[in-house]
Order: C-alpha cells, then sequence, then structure tokens
C-alpha cells in the first residue's frame, strides 16, 4: 500500500479546517517524514536548518508543519491517516488560534470530542504500538523485576539509569 499524496492530504486538511475551525487555521505544509518512527504524526512550531525534506520556504522564520509518519502510516487505511492529520491539526489549533502550547489538556479534548462526534475516531495516541516497537532496535531489562524498556536509539546508560519500577540495574539484552 502506499502513502497518499500529499496534495490530497492537503485537500483533506482544508475540508477539516472548515468543518472543525471555522477556516480560522492558516495554511499549513504537510510533510511525509521517513524518520519519524515513535509517533505517527507531530505538529511541529519550528523548522530546524537540517531538515532536508522539508521546503526551504517552509524551513524560514517561525515555521509550522505537520509531519506524518511514512514508515508507520504506509499499511495503514486512509481513515487512521486522516485521524492522524486531525489529532495534528488539533495541535495547530492549540497554537496558531488558541496561542498555546500544544498539549493534551482540557481545550484538546474538547475539540477532539467534538470532532469525534462527528465519527471521527481521533484519539489522544495511536493505536500502532507494533508497528512503533518494529522500529526498536535496543532493549534493556531490569535484572531484579524483568521489566524491559525498549528504544530506537541507544538512549539508557546502564550505569546512570534504573529501573522505574523497582529502582533495579538495567542490562541490555537483544530486541527479539
Amino acid at each position: 500500500m502506499s502513502l497518499p499524496p500529499l496534495e490530497q492530504l492537503q485537500d483533506v486538511w482544508k475540508e477539516l479546517a472548515g468543518r472543525y475551525f471555522a477556516d480560522r487555521l492558516p495554511p499549513i505544509s504537510i510533510v511525509w517524514s521517513s524518520r519519524l518512527t515513535a509517533s505517527s504524526g507531530m505538529f511541529v512550531s519550528r523548522v530546524g536548518p537540517r531538515s532536508r525534506t522539508v521546503p526551504v520556504e517552509v524551513r524560514q522564520g517561525t515555521s509550522r508543519v505537520i509531519r506524518l509518519s511514512g514508515p508507520l502510516l504506509r499499511d495503514q487505511p486512509m481513515d487512521e491517516v486522516v485521524r492522524t492529520l486531525a489529532h495534528e491539526m488539533i495541535h495547530q489549533w492549540q497554537f496558531d488560534i488558541r496561542h498555546c502550547r500544544p498539549s493534551h489538556g482540557h481545550d484538546f479534548l474538547a475539540k477532539m470530542h467534538q470532532m469525534n462526534h462527528d465519527g471521527m475516531g481521533v484519539s489522544l495516541y495511536h493505536q500502532l504500538d507494533d508497528a512503533v516497537l518494529s522500529w526498536n532496535r535496543y532493549a534493556w531489562r531490569c535484572v531484579d523485576c524483568g521489566l524491559e524498556y525498549r528504544r530506537q536509539r541507544r538512549t539508557i546508560r546502564t550505569r546512570r539509569h534504573r529501573c522505574a519500577r523497582c529502582g533495579g540495574k538495567l542490562k541490555e539484552t537483544h530486541v527479539e
């Protein structure tokens, strides 16, 4: 299954912006990210200079962009892509219209429930846990309670970090 074209997603964005945000959201670029594998989408209010996949005009100044995960959404139905886009649009609304830091607080939940009343199916967190786990290359296990920690990068330092559950030592293991 291939990813929907960005033009199609921009059309979906326009339709949702009209229906749920009274056409008040300023235009935003939507991009497919090949590196975003910990979540299915991300609203970014500033784009760094090393973002090569984002057009130059988007990178300048205080840019905003909605990044969607190509690896995680590639095999998902269009409904999941639209739900992810809608979730990120709520964050855009918080930033651009409400002028607050995007979060999953009260205003996010109220907007999400409004959209879900119409059957959108927006959620706080994606249901792509198996897909996310498939990108995890590193694992550590607590030697005391057995709790496993999986990461995409080698971010846990066994000399410094301890188990959050019991405080035990962590030992690096192989991802299964």
